[in-house]
């Protein structure tokens, strides 16, 4: 019995080796000061100082904010309005039409998506990403919110309006309260996603509209791998992995 958990813990802590060795590596070359993965020359953040100086990186980094968060915000309210319809009817129909976006390939969606913008003679930039990030994850959304309002009992609902709450107080002093928790955490999987997204936005944005994602993979791409591209690449990643730590901490 001794043998099996040791073989056990041994194979797991080999499979978290695996799994965070390279972001490991990665944090660390960004505080290098040399140039080169290979060789520590000592500790510096030189790295991230030219990341504010570099004109496509910052406005880049505008981008994937100001994307993240409409699509954050979007997403939640379509997510919210479908999954409380759904909840309250009781019903299981609107879960397939959902789960489709999830359980797609996403390049298969990002190319459909092209298709369509072609079609309709939409100019792509922002308002292409925009609607096909938000397109993506309102399933999500939809997700993360629908048990939370199948676990909050109608009658407390008509017992409001009873007592002479109007439907947007009932909204605002009794769902979105008790949501909250649901909220948050579709709000950050929402953003998180969006920030990060590649496919997606590499399929339905135009010239001159950059994200990070976008910077980092032309940059890399064209032998351009610099220890600064280590530095943005850690700071995307302590984004995602404090999304998560919110997340776990406040929402579940």
């Amino acid at each position: 019995m001794a043998s099996g958990r040791t073989v056990l813990l041994a194979y797991t802590l080999a499979l978290l080796a695996f799994l965070y060795a390279p972001i490991a590596a990665l944090v660390i070359s960004s505080f290098n000061s040399s140039k080169y993965m290979g060789r520590w020359e000592g500790f510096t953040v030189r790295w991230y100082l030219e990341l504010l100086n570099d004109e496509d990186v910052v406005r880049a980094a505008i981008n994937s904010f100001v994307v993240a968060l409409l699509t954050a915000l979007i997403s939640t309210c379509l997510g919210a309005l479908a999954a409380y319809y759904s909840a309250r009817m009781g019903s299981s129909s609107l879960d397939p039409v959902f789960y489709v976006p999830i359980v797609i390939p996403e390049i298969a969606e990002a190319v459909s998506l092209l298709l369509l913008f072609y079609w309709a003679g939409v100019e792509l930039g922002f308002l292409t990403v925009l609607i096909g990030h938000t397109a993506y994850n309102v399933a999500y959304a939809y997700v993360a919110l629908k048990p939370q309002f199948e676990l909050t009992p109608r009658r407390l609902e008509e017992a409001a309006m009873v007592l002479g709450a109007k439907p947007i107080h009932v909204l605002l002093k009794l769902l979105v309260p008790l949501a909250t928790p649901s909220l948050l955490a579709s709000l950050l999987i929402t953003f998180t996603m969006s920030f990060d997204d590649f496919v997606k936005t590499a399929f339905t944005t135009g010239p001159g509209f950059k994200t990070l994602p976008l910077v980092i993979w032309a940059r890399a791409a064209r032998a351009r791998a610099t220890p600064s591209l280590n530095a943005l690449a850690t700071i995307m990643t302590i984004l995602s992995l404090l999304s998560a730590y919110l997340y776990v901490k406040h929402a579940l």
